[in-house]
């Protein structure tokens, strides 16, 4: 059995990180790891514990100790609770071998988990390993030889004051940019990553807003700056792609709020994905019809209907390829020439699904230009369509 101990809190275990307290936090981390068994030592805050972790449904099974449980296994990851972790961290953790000697993990934070046999933590003396003193329950598994592992490019840092909450919500941030910079456009993890994920630390600072709300409030600003494109004016066409450009950086902070909170859903990423469709065929009817105003004689009618159905072909492929079957396109290392073809093909269509055309929008309504783009788009969205159903029929790819 393979146990996860999250040791007794302290005071700053109760800090709230990106909206979640602490050992909550912690809680959450573990429970998305490989453990058999998670225990939380209360100690003497035990029944804060308890109410804090029966009040979220994720966490209400968590099984709450005033002392040190009696560990049956073969190991077991020890946790400080003032010390945040990410998922990634432990996973980390809970993959390394054990050979007999208690392994102490570090950090460049001088953070730090260990990982032991359960009979290692019974011959240590039981306030040691019950008084929330991480260091000192470190020094005494420290007498058995350990073998000491660096944690460096993990995020594995001790909160103490207000600087260390700076620090662990900023390592959170970079943690969730990284995470996300092979599916963002150059310019959204160079621009709108920096300002959506500063947007989002505030909001899961001082609200209670959920993912899905902040989808909701995306696709109403696309929508609203869809409406300004139909107008038609050089002035009311600025705005409007000003504010698309202000829905795209929103679009990225109900997934960062869910990642702060640990609320991703299928659900909520299926929602993301066709209310963002939703917006892209608001914009362009709304620049159709702006278009139309300004030029009652072109073809732009003509052409929204033929952007149209463009859109309902690659919305029922993009949902039939890319998220009902997404091992589809998440072969890493293709072997064969059509797979090494196949993978540059899938990049090239998933930066096309990216929002960064929302600058080129802004350029192109300065300089009153906003028909290339509309003609080009008119077209494409057949290509995107039947080349990502081509490229779908490469089952030998490999």
């Amino acid at each position: 059995m393979n146990t996860a101990l999250i040791l007794a809190p302290t005071a700053s275990s109760f800090q709230r990180i990106a909206g979640l307290p602490l050992v909550q936090r912690t809680v959450l981390s573990a429970l998305r790891c490989d453990f058999d068994r998670l225990v939380v030592v209360g100690g003497a805050f035990a029944p804060q514990v308890r109410a804090l972790l029966k009040a979220d449904d994720r966490t209400r099974a968590v099984e709450v100790t005033e002392g040190l449980p009696t560990i049956e296994g073969t190991r077991v990851t020890v946790i400080p609770s003032d010390c945040v972790v990410t998922a990634a961290t432990l996973e980390r953790v809970n993959a390394w071998p054990l050979d007999g000697r208690p392994v102490l993990f570090t950090s460049s934070e001088l953070g730090g988990i260990a990982l032991c046999r359960p009979a290692m933590l019974q011959d240590i003396n039981a306030s040691t390993a019950t008084g929330g003193d991480a260091a000192a329950l470190r020094a005494a598994l420290g007498t058995g030889g350990p073998q000491a592992v660096a944690l460096d490019g993990e995020v594995c840092i001790p909160i103490s004051d207000a600087r260390s909450v700076d620090a662990a919500e900023a390592a959170l941030c970079a943690h969730v940019r990284a995470e996300s910079a092979e599916s963002d456009g150059p310019l959204a993890h160079w621009i709108d990553r920096r300002i959506s994920l500063r947007v989002s630390r505030w909001l899961v600072s001082h609200t209670r807003v959920r993912p899905n709300h902040i989808t909701v409030i995306g696709t109403t600003v696309g929508l609203l700056a869809a409406a300004l494109l139909g107008v038609g004016g050089y002035w009311t066409s600025i705005a409007g792609t000003l504010l698309f450009l202000c829905a795209t950086i929103i679009d990225g902070c109900d997934g960062e709020v869910a990642r702060f909170t640990f609320r991703e859903s299928a659900f909520g990423q299926k929602f993301d994905v066709i209310t963002d469709n939703v917006v892209h065929v608001a914009i362009f009817m709304g620049l159709a019809i702006g278009l139309y105003h300004q030029n009652p004689g072109g073809y732009y009618l003509w052409l929204m209907a033929i952007l149209l159905g463009g859109f309902a072909c690659d919305l029922v492929v993009t949902y039939f390829f890319l998220v009902r079957r997404p091992g589809f396109a998440r072969i890493t290392s293709p072997v064969s020439l059509k797979g090494k073809v196949r993978q540059r093909l899938l990049r090239g269509l998933e930066a096309l699904m990216n929002r960064d055309f929302a600058y080129l929008l802004v350029v192109l309504a300065v300089f009153d230009r906003l028909y290339w783009f509309f003609w080009g788009t008119a077209f494409g969205t057949y290509m995107f369509a039947i080349v990502l159903v081509w490229i779908y029929r490469w089952r030998d790819a490999a």
